[in-house]
């Protein structure tokens, strides 16, 4: 079965390579580095040489057939690779992980070698792909380097075994051997996306979602356009809450303004998964479940395990028994979150003693000094719960490596709910308790208020303050930067003829972008939005400004991010995906909590309660108030079935899609069979051809034979 792929891999490249050695050294001649690789000082240098070899060897030799040019500075002895690779591995490699363009039809499909003339675009082979397609098919090859049954450890790193099937690349990340990895920023294309994204002149239009996706990923542009349509959706909520706030309180007014929210969340929910499909129709990760197509996820690049082979697809891969995974999830895991989730309780118990101390020592009729002494320690649990949601988010990453997931899909999930989790426990617990155990509305609404403002007063100095500071450290290293690229021009050692085709140009952009911060993923800011969701809708009966405040911070939430992600970050490598992942359920799960707090919170209320009979029992009130419960959540039901999940235009073309493709796979198969069959008639009339000839030169021969 390999030595068949090898074969396929050497036809395809065939099919491209070039035709004498002045093509070839065209393609040198205008090389571009598209990723930056960056050793550590001082690592060793078989580990370096042996690397460098790994990624320039031909795929048939189990290399990833990438053009490397190496670059040692004089000035601090690091060695710096700029990667890029021919347009013919680009194509085999977008064919290969089913990268989909614009077909002449105008649908998408996946790219076809054999079919590449009716695909948009195709006049111009280098520029097909956009720069994002040719740096996540070039990742790719890199993460393809698995170490084999006789490489056990990283060439003069003894110690730094290598497990079989194990990635290469994401070992040398882990150990350090590796300092940096990242693509680089297309400086112009940056500029027009920042300019249109995050100035303030733009500030209150609507983001650039198409520009954002085809430069940073369909991953990244969902999570931009889930921040913006969750911002949009809070502005009801937040003008009702404004009204009511200034209202005459009554049970009236805060148990229809609970109503209000959580159908409203119903909603909204239900509509983003709607426009979430279509946005992924439109960039060809639309749900293979909607598609109704089979694909086969291939293993993360951190997996690891014995070298054997997929069962479906028959590719070598990394094999780890599945009892190994439960029994790490059951003894470390399992153990480690429980006693977290321990010093989250016990840290919430710490609070108010520390809050009933404040009360009875501190002086009292001091006005706004009285204010703010009783406020503190409210808002110093606010920032306590920030630290250890920093820390936890460590340890469960930690955690969630340590078990080994085969599948991205999986390694996702699986963290999603050991982060939601605890920060469920850590965040929300605090409000549970005042809300259920105390019964202390007041309490709870001031909790609540300064809680919420609390965390996004700190959140935002995190997310704008921060980064504008990172910006003026950044302007006082450029002149170091610069000297340093022309620096490593210099060059101590002479590692390959092609050492001084690098541009200047591109390794002075190196040097700058590889000071810029590594973009962390976008898990933490759903985290931080499902936090906030939580907030608005857990507890609506109690603070109406919630979806006020949260509405602020969203908007500035927007436009902090996204300078980050064109000015402060790393350019990332682009992801697919065709959804929010484990996020929509968590936030549907908040949806349905939030119909058993308000209800409750409503049926407690000392108002509501003298409306009942003065003899009626305990449970005769709590069922009245589950089946209130049980009447929202009908409703909240039924609005999920009317508004379905896949808009039917989607459905329209998804069919036809395959419609057009079962045609021209009939057309394929049809065509097929009548060229085989040409082939046998050709060859039966040949055979009757030849054995005419023969009868008729041996009934010659027969005549001319004399008597």
């Amino acid at each position: 079965m390999e030595s068949e792929a090898n074969q396929d891999i050497t036809h395809k490249s065939a099919a491209f390579s070039p035709s004498n050695g002045s093509q070839e050294q065209t393609i040198f001649s205008t090389f571009e580095p598209l990723v930056i690789l960056e050793f550590k000082p001082k690592s060793k240098q078989a580990a370096q040489e042996w690397l460098t070899a790994k990624l320039q060897a031909p795929r048939t030799e189990r290399g990833a057939e990438l053009i490397v040019k190496t670059n040692t500075s004089e000035n601090s002895k690091e060695t710096i690779l700029y990667i890029g690779a021919t347009t013919e591995r680009l194509l085999i490699g977008a064919e290969e992980m089913k990268i989909q363009k614009t077909y002449r039809d105008g649908s998408l499909r996946d790219i076809s070698l054999t079919d590449l003339d009716n695909f948009n675009n195709s006049e111009d082979l280098d520029r097909f792909l956009t720069t994002a397609e040719k740096q996540r098919v070039i990742l790719k090859g890199m993460e393809s380097l698995r170490a084999s049954e006789e490489e056990t450890f990283i060439p003069g790193y003894p110690k730094n075994s290598l497990y079989p099937g194990k990635s290469i690349i994401k070992k040398y990340l882990s150990r350090n051997i590796v300092s940096n990895l990242f693509p680089l920023h297309e400086e112009e294309k940056l500029k027009r996306l920042g300019d249109e994204w995050y100035t303030m002149k733009n500030y209150f239009k609507t983001q650039p979602i198409e520009k954002i996706q085809e430069y940073f990923g369909v991953k990244i542009a969902l999570y931009f356009s889930f921040l913006g349509i969750y911002s949009i959706s809070l502005v009801p909520p937040a003008v009702i809450g404004v009204i009511y706030f200034f209202s005459p309180s009554s049970m009236y007014r805060e148990a229809t303004f609970a109503v209000f929210n959580l159908i409203w969340s119903t909603v909204f929910l239900e509509g983003w998964k709607r426009y979430c499909n279509s946005l992924c129709f439109k960039w060809g990760t639309v749900d293979s479940s909607v598609s109704f197509s089979h694909s086969f996820e291939e293993p993360r690049a951190d997996y690891y395990g014995t070298m054997g082979r997929n069962l479906v697809t028959g590719n070598p891969e990394p094999v780890y028994p599945k009892w190994k995974r439960v029994l790490k999830f059951y003894l470390v895991t399992l153990p480690i979150i429980s006693f977290c989730l321990t010093v989250a309780f016990f840290t919430m118990l710490a609070y108010f003693w520390a809050e009933a101390w404040m009360k009875k020592n501190a002086p009292q009729n001091l006005g706004i000094i009285t204010t703010m002494n009783n406020l503190l320690p409210t808002i110093g649990y606010a920032v306590v719960i920030g630290i250890l949601n920093n820390i936890y988010r460590t340890i469960a990453v930690k955690l969630n490596k340590y078990e080994n997931h085969r599948l991205q899909s999986s390694y996702d999930n699986h963290l999603i709910v050991k982060l939601i989790l605890f920060e469920f426990v850590n965040c929300f617990i605090c409000l549970f308790y005042v809300a259920f155990y105390l019964r202390d509305r007041a309490l709870l609404k001031t909790f609540l208020g300064t809680l919420l403002v609390t965390q996004q007063i700190v959140g935002q100095f995190q997310e704008a303050m921060v980064p504008f500071f990172f910006m003026q450290r950044r302007q006082k290293q450029v002149d170091k930067a610069l000297r340093k690229a022309e620096g490593s021009a210099a060059v101590t050692k002479e590692v390959t003829e092609s050492d001084q085709d690098v541009d200047k140009m591109y390794k002075k952009q190196a040097a700058l972008e590889g000071m810029m911060d590594k973009w962390p993923g976008s898990n933490d800011e759903y985290l931080e939005m499902y936090i906030q969701f939580g907030y608005v809708y857990l507890f609506s009966s109690a603070f109406p400004l919630a979806a006020l405040w949260a509405m602020l911070n969203n908007f500035i939430e927007v436009r902090s991010d996204s300078f980050k992600m064109c000015r402060v970050f790393q350019r990332p490598f682009v992801e697919k995906a065709n959804s929010i992942g484990a996020w929509q359920p968590a936030f549907e799960v908040i949806g349905l909590i939030s119909v058993i707090t308000n209800c409750a919170l409503i049926g407690m209320d000392p108002e509501v309660q003298k409306l009942l009979p003065s003899d009626m029992s305990a449970v005769n009130m709590v069922l009245i108030f589950v089946a209130a419960e049980h009447i929202v959540l009908a409703i909240k039901a039924s609005i999920a079935l009317l508004i379905p999940d896949v808009p039917k235009w989607v459905i329209l073309q998804i069919a036809k899609q395959e419609y057009a493709a079962k045609q021209a796979l009939r057309k394929q198969e049809a065509d097929k069979r009548m060229v085989e069959a040409a082939l046998k008639k050709k060859v039966v009339l040949d055979a009757f051809s030849r054995r005419s000839t023969v009868f008729r030169n041996d009934s010659q021969s027969a005549v001319k034979e004399p008597l």
